[in-house]
């Protein structure tokens, strides 16, 4: 029977190789930075700043909130070819910055690009179906599995994902 997942924030799950993941220290940017644990960021100016809706790179997730000062160095794992991010699967036709519905998760899944949906009023990142998805057609992520803590089907269910090479801000060419 399938269930309703609670939609939660993402993690960075386990590695491909078995390994601990990457997590290096950058200075928050300067400015009121809110991104919280679980968000994906970038850096500007050699500074960590919260990505935007169709972020063009990617450095990485949170390890901690903001701090809110500028230049406190901010723990964040690099997103690369070997961490898996565990992230709830929500569904089109969502309002950007609303919660998101859950999405019930389907072997499918795997193999497929999923847009990054920021639920902006909780500060949580899910991934968004692929088609159309509401903040523009943004596939940033690539389904490699499903995730074990969720059965097939479930509601909200957490998919595993790569952030795509091409956005991986420390390992993209263009």
């Amino acid at each position: 029977m399938a269930n309703t997942i609670v939609l939660n924030k993402a993690i960075a799950a386990k590695t491909i190789s078995g390994n601990p993941p990457t997590e290096l220290y950058y200075p928050e940017a300067a400015g009121t930075q809110a991104f919280k644990q679980g968000e994906f960021v970038v850096l500007v100016a050699g500074a960590v700043t919260e990505i935007g809706d169709s972020p063009a790179l990617i450095l990485g997730m949170a390890a901690q909130d903001a701090s809110g000062v500028t230049g406190t160095k901010i723990p964040v794992i690099i997103a690369n070819e070997d961490v898996l991010f565990e992230l709830n699967k929500v569904t089109n036709g969502v309002t950007a910055g609303a919660g998101g519905t859950g999405s019930a998760t389907a072997i499918t899944d795997v193999g497929t690009q999923f847009g990054l949906y920021r639920d902006t009023t909780n500060n949580i990142t899910h991934a968004g179906n692929n088609s159309g998805f509401g903040n523009g057609s943004n596939e940033r992520l690539l389904c490699v599995g499903l995730s074990d803590k969720d059965g097939l089907a479930d509601v909200g269910g957490r998919l595993l994902c790569l952030v795509h090479g091409r956005y991986r801000q420390l390992f993209s060419t263009s």
